[in-house]
């Protein structure tokens, strides 16, 4: 059988998707990530190095992950059945676009709904697993059109709908009042509620999981501090959580990444909401420098990240930057309205620093 043979087996959704590319070498100032600009102290690191010197390589890691599961509980709420674990929340997405695969009656494929713009993998993931999805644009202030959802979710009947608050790209969170309406309104949809960034914004909606059992909660510890462990989570029903862990691989978390998440929920995590502190009042201070310029507009943020519209050469202004080994996130397709957009993601005082000589330079020359 020839290569182009063996194409013909790949699921046909694939032809309209491109596979997520990572730059391989960043430069020394990378604001493109969302990640955390900051490294963990020299205490923290000696605790982590113990905690590692007593882990059992030879062995596999816990396939439950009891320890993590029962810090997410104690951190979060629930129970710790409640939750599902994932190599990030990006293969939970996957985990739920496999699980809930059934397409309703009288449909042919699954349906996951979502406002957009927003995160790209609830639509990537959703396709790779041969689902529709369908976007439903948010209003001029970025938050939840909620007659428009309300008439998609009518239309469609999704199986799944996702809600990324805070939102990425967008950085702000959605009305509350509009989001319940939207869950209490559709009980048999399961709604996503992803709260990656939403230690930057001093909210959660955790209490809703115990509230509506169509509610789910996304989390993870990438932003605030431990992308490289790739641990994210799902928290819903515990009937609900039963099914997906069937679909679930039993190693799939490995023993590193668990104890070092289950400290990040515990003895690490006053070192964490000290960096998380941080971010915010830099972001505060960051935004205060961005309105000096006139060609630039920064939305108001609840996450680590500022989304700010340039009033010009949007790619022009981001080569600019990178040659100043300066590198922040622009959005070459999607939503039109980001056209003319960058996101910067919250560094060091340093970092923003350095940023802002760069723009002076670019900008006012």
């Amino acid at each position: 059988m020839s290569v182009e043979s063996l194409k013909t087996l790949f699921r046909p959704e694939l032809e309209e998707l491109s596979a997520y590319r990572v730059p391989a070498a960043p430069p020394a100032v990378k604001l493109d990530a969302n990640e955390s600009p900051w490294s963990l102290p020299g205490e923290a690191w000696e605790l982590i190095l113990s905690t590692v010197r007593r882990t059992a390589l030879h062995r596999y890691p816990d396939g439950r992950a009891t320890r993590l599961r029962e810090a997410l509980a104690a951190s979060i709420g629930g129970a710790p059945d409640e939750y599902v674990l994932g190599s990030g929340s990006d293969e939970v997405i996957s985990l739920l676009a496999t699980a809930m695969s059934k397409p309703r009656s009288g449909e042919e494929r699954p349906v996951v709904l979502f406002p957009e713009p927003t995160f790209v993998m609830y639509g990537m993931t959703s396709r790779a697993h041969g689902w529709r999805t369908v976007g439903v644009p948010l209003d001029d202030r970025w938050d939840l059109d909620v007659d428009a959802m309300t008439k998609a979710l009518e239309r469609e009947r999704p199986s799944v709908a996702y809600y990324a608050s805070p939102n990425n790209p967008t950085s702000n969170c959605f009305s509350r009042d509009k989001l319940e309406k939207l869950i209490m309104g559709f009980p048999d949809t399961l709604h996503v509620i992803d709260e990656a960034y939403g230690g930057f914004s001093g909210q959660s909606l955790s209490r809703w999981c115990a509230q509506y059992p169509q509610c789910a909660l996304l989390g993870t510890l990438s932003k605030v501090g431990f992308a490289a462990i790739r641990v994210g989570w799902v928290r819903l029903d515990e009937a609900l959580a039963r099914e997906l862990e069937k679909v679930r691989q039993p190693f799939n978390l490995n023993t590193l990444s668990q104890e070092i998440a289950t400290l990040a929920l515990t003895d690490l995590a006053p070192t964490l909401q000290a960096h998380v502190t941080t971010i915010v009042a830099e972001r505060q201070r960051l935004a205060e420098e961005l309105a000096r310029y006139p060609s630039l507009h920064c939305f108001p943020s609840d996450a680590n990240f500022l989304l700010v519209r340039y009033n010009g050469d949007v790619t022009k202004l981001c080569e600019d930057l990178l040659s100043r080994e300066i590198a922040v996130r622009r959005f070459s397709h999607g939503d039109a309205r980001l056209a003319g957009c960058i996101r910067i993601t919250v560094g060091t005082p340093e970092d923003d620093k350095r940023l802002v000589t760069a723009l002076d330079e670019i900008l006012c020359p």
